[in-house]
């Protein structure tokens, strides 16, 4: 508030943004929610590798397996958070993946099932199969039921950090969307060459990030890095934001290669990688 005499004041400028801007609100949710009180454990997790913040809510090796329990205010936080960062990137991809005419996708760590509820709604044909922790797909099971695509939207239960558990093969294209920031570079690779061992050379891989070197504002690329904080102390304790150079070295190492680039429309935040699996 800005003061003009004793009895008038005025909303500043960052006021005004507080009050009526939704990227605003949706981050400042976020921070104080989900991450502040565990940031007090920040120099633990550094030390341990570990989301020593995690603790504050309670007892799980990482946020994702914690997710469906946590109190009502902080999932609605986080999710806001998420969702707000990817529904306008997948309204700008969505006609994008599906110039090729797919007909079964996997949709990676699927989360609550937007994704695949809007490729069903997209495309009238489409089968999909949403791969994630057990306790999230009950979540996404809830709202494919609500929506009525229970006919069109399988369920395939993996943890994706045991690297016995293998991915199914079947599909035409593997979408992962701010999905492999969720794990650190070995993880990330590990995850690769299990999708490389499910697809064939016309298998499109489709990796969409908000990568930190491919940003329009200087503003965002801070922003951007400085959310590795949240997954150090509070996700897992060993990702990162990615920049584009760097995802793409982890992808060519596991075996792909990228084919095409895409800057989204639209927020301007994210990149869309699509990826081939090497033929030789």
């Amino acid at each position: 508030m800005e003061f003009i005499d004793d009895e008038l004041v005025k909303v500043t400028k960052v006021g005004y943004m507080i009050n009526s801007d939704e990227m605003t609100s949706v981050n400042i949710n976020f921070v104080n929610d989900v991450c502040y009180e565990g940031a007090k454990h920040l120099t633990e997790s550094l030390v341990a590798n570990k989301p020593e913040g995690l603790k504050v809510f309670g007892e799980w090796p990482t946020l994702y397996e914690a997710l469906p329990y946590l109190p009502d205010q902080v999932k609605k936080s986080w999710f806001e958070f998420d969702h707000y960062y990817s529904d306008d990137a997948f309204l700008h991809a969505i006609s994008l993946i599906f110039k090729g005419g797919p007909k079964k996708i996997f949709d990676m760590g699927g989360n609550t099932g937007k994704w695949s509820m809007a490729c069903c709604e997209y495309d009238s044909d489409v089968q999909m199969t949403i791969l994630d922790l057990p306790g999230q797909l009950n979540v996404a099971k809830q709202n494919v039921e609500g929506r009525n695509f229970s006919d069109r939207i399988d369920f395939f239960p993996i943890d994706l950090l045991d690297r016995s558990q293998k991915i199914p093969k079947g599909s035409d294209i593997v979408w992962m969307s701010q999905f492999l920031d969720c794990f650190s570079e070995s993880e990330i690779i590990a995850i690769l060459l299990n999708v490389h061992q499910a697809v064939d050379t016309d298998t499109d891989i489709y990796i969409l990030e908000t990568f930190i070197d491919n940003q329009k504002f200087e503003a965002a690329k801070y922003s951007l890095t400085a959310t590795s904080l949240y997954f150090t102390t509070m996700a897992n304790g060993n990702s990162k934001m990615y920049s584009m150079r760097h995802m793409i070295s982890i992808v060519n190492e596991a075996g792909f290669e990228v084919v095409e680039t895409t800057q989204l429309k639209g927020n301007n935040y994210h990149t869309l990688l699509k990826c081939k699996k090497k033929t030789n």
